[in-house]
C-alpha cells in the first residue's frame, strides 16, 4: 500500500525502485499502490501486456486478478512513471484492443512486385479475461495486388467476437509506388545577343570577300 502522495513524494519512491500505481474496478475502493518497478516494466513492454491477467497480492490487503489498462511513461528517458490497473471478474467478458500480425508473403509481393500495407493494426474484441490472445495473426499468401482482408474476412472464433466494423480493412497488397519523373537535362547557356550578332557580322563580311 501507498500512503504518500504528491511529486515529491513520487520520486523518492522512484529513486527507491518502485513505481506507483492505482487499482480500481468491480464496485471497490480504489487503492494507492507501489509496485517493483522492473517487475511491472517487463510486463507493460512485453507485446501483450495490456491485455495479461494478473495475479496481484497487496501486503495486508486482497489479492485479484487484474489488467494494466494503462501506464506513462517519461518521454525523455523511457522510465515508467504511474500504472493504473482495473480488478477483473473472471466470470464476465471483457472489450479490449488486440494487436494485428502477418503471416507469410503474399503472391502479389512475390511474384508481381507489390507492397504490404497494415491498414488496422489493432482489433476490439470481447471474451472471457483468461481467454484473450496475445495478437490475431491474418494469412496473407493468397493476397494479390488490389485485393485486401477485411474483418467479415476473418475466420469465426469461439474463443472471442470481433467488436471492430466488417468492411474495416486490416491489411492490402497495393502496386509500388512509381518512381519520380526525371527532371530533363538543362539546355546549355545562349551565348549572349552581343556575340551571336558579331558572329553574323564576321559571316557577312566573309561573303562579301
Amino acid at each position: 500500500m501507498r500512503d504518500q502522495r504528491g511529486k515529491n513524494a513520487m520520486r523518492r519512491l522512484r529513486s527507491q525502485g518502485q513505481v506507483p500505481a492505482v487499482l480500481y474496478g468491480m464496485g471497490k475502493d480504489s487503492l494507492a499502490l507501489a509496485l517493483d518497478t522492473k517487475s511491472i516494466s517487463r510486463i507493460v513492454s512485453s507485446r501483450s501486456g495490456h491485455n495479461q491477467i494478473l495475479n496481484l497480492s497487496v501486503d495486508g490487503g486482497e489479492a485479484a486478478a487484474v489488467l494494466t489498462v494503462d501506464w506513462q511513461v517519461d518521454p525523455i528517458t523511457g522510465a515508467l512513471l504511474h500504472v493504473d490497473m482495473q480488478r477483473v471478474d473472471l466470470t464476465k467478458v471483457v472489450r479490449l484492443d488486440v494487436p494485428i500480425s502477418i503471416v507469410g508473403v503474399s503472391a502479389g509481393a512475390k511474384e508481381q512486385g507489390g507492397v504490404e500495407e497494415l491498414v488496422t493494426r489493432h482489433l476490439e474484441i470481447e471474451c472471457l479475461p483468461l481467454a484473450v490472445p496475445e495478437k490475431i495473426e491474418l494469412d496473407v499468401s493468397e493476397l494479390r495486388i488490389g485485393q485486401a482482408i477485411r474483418v467479415r474476412d476473418l475466420p469465426p472464433n469461439e474463443s472471442y467476437r470481433v467488436l471492430t466494423q466488417a468492411d474495416r480493412v486490416l491489411v492490402h497488397v497495393v502496386a509500388p509506388r512509381a518512381e519520380e519523373e526525371v527532371k530533363p537535362a538543362e539546355a546549355a547557356p545562349t551565348e549572349p545577343e552581343v556575340i551571336e550578332k558579331g558572329k553574323a557580322e564576321e559571316k557577312a563580311e566573309d561573303a562579301k570577300e
